[in-house]
């Protein structure tokens, strides 16, 4: 089975996005305030992936979990240096926000600085580049498609099993629910905030370390789709982990598949390339409408739908059937 290039584009762009959401979303549960430079992150592991490969001569590969470790620790920084201390002053939720606004804007200024100094002193062009000739393939495929999708999964599965079967997971959503609350239970929650971080950090630069296999980067890229990763966490739900693995995969296939419907049109025989200039559109369009219908995403649908005289009667005459059948 051969699968068309767009499709695999659409696939490895939307496990990206969904491990993105993922993380932006978990900040969002604990600390109560979008982090704006989540999207850095990711601009941070382009770089460590593009320095492993080019500078040091490794795999690319041997990035990925660099990448992790790296954005772990840089945001567990940033949370120490900066969160935990406004917080502790009584600065609010707006001040919070602008405050990763600013970490958003100091993070891809550095990456620029790094970007020009590899230039530099390695005489190495880093400020827009693709590592596709550092990929393996398997079965005639890039290697970072089916890699991207096995990572996105593996995520998944092993957020799931944190959350509901270890201790800091059951603490982390205590944490989300009510912070005062988990304190009061005597959970170390400025701890379990900073563990949070990390992971979110790490998350984030290891879907960026994958972006340069197929994606043209440069040390803008990360804080450019932002938006998309701010879509997706939307679409699911800013409450839900589970929620942000649906939005992100929901809203990077359409991102990719929708821009290419639209180029492929052809008015009066020819093709509207014009529209892939406007493919930032399309998140913006999916905020637009979730704020617009349902501020809670496709989790608040579910809710709504589950208090709802249809879910009763469907509940009814699905327990009429088991009991029949017993």
């Amino acid at each position: 089975m051969i699968i068309p290039t767009i499709w695999m584009s659409a696939i490895v762009y939307a496990c990206l996005i969904s491990i993105l959401s993922i993380g932006f979303t978990l900040t969002y549960m604990t600390a109560k305030i979008p982090n704006f430079a989540h999207g850095t992150y990711a601009g941070i592991g382009i770089y460590v992936v593009y320095t492993i490969s080019k500078i040091l001569g490794y795999s690319p590969y041997i990035g990925f979990p660099i990448s992790f470790i790296v954005g772990g620790i840089i945001s567990v920084i940033i949370f120490k240096l900066v969160i935990s201390v406004l917080s502790k002053m009584g600065r609010g939720t707006i001040v919070l926000t602008i405050s990763t606004l600013a970490i958003q804007i100091l993070l891809t200024a550095a990456l620029y600085i790094y970007a020009y100094w590899l230039r530099s002193v390695y005489k190495t062009y880093a400020l827009g580049f693709l590592l596709k000739d550092a990929d393996f393939k398997f079965g005639g495929y890039q290697g970072i498609f089916p890699v991207s999708v096995f990572i996105c999964i593996f995520t998944v599965v092993s957020l799931h099993y944190m959350l509901t079967r270890t201790k800091i997971g059951i603490a982390m959503r205590a944490t989300s629910e009510s912070t005062e609350l988990a304190s009061v239970l005597g959970i170390d929650t400025d701890r379990i905030q900073m563990f949070s971080w990390f992971l979110t950090g790490g998350l984030a630069c290891l879907a960026g370390s994958m972006l340069p296999l197929w994606f043209m980067s440069n040390p803008n890229t990360g804080s450019l789709i932002i938006t998309s990763i701010m879509a997706g966490s939307m679409l699911g739900g800013l409450n839900t982990i589970y929620g942000a693995v649906v939005g992100g995969l929901g809203v990077g296939l359409s991102e990719i598949l929708i821009t290419t419907w639209a180029q492929n049109l052809r008015v009066g025989g020819v093709r509207q390339l014009w529209i892939g200039e406007y493919r930032p559109l399309v998140p913006m369009i999916f905020m637009i409408v979730i704020l617009l219908i349902e501020p809670r995403g496709l989790h608040g649908l579910f809710v709504r739908l589950q208090n709802s005289d249809v879910w009763e009667k469907f509940s009814s005459i699905y327990k009429r059937k088991g009991s029949r059948e017993n």
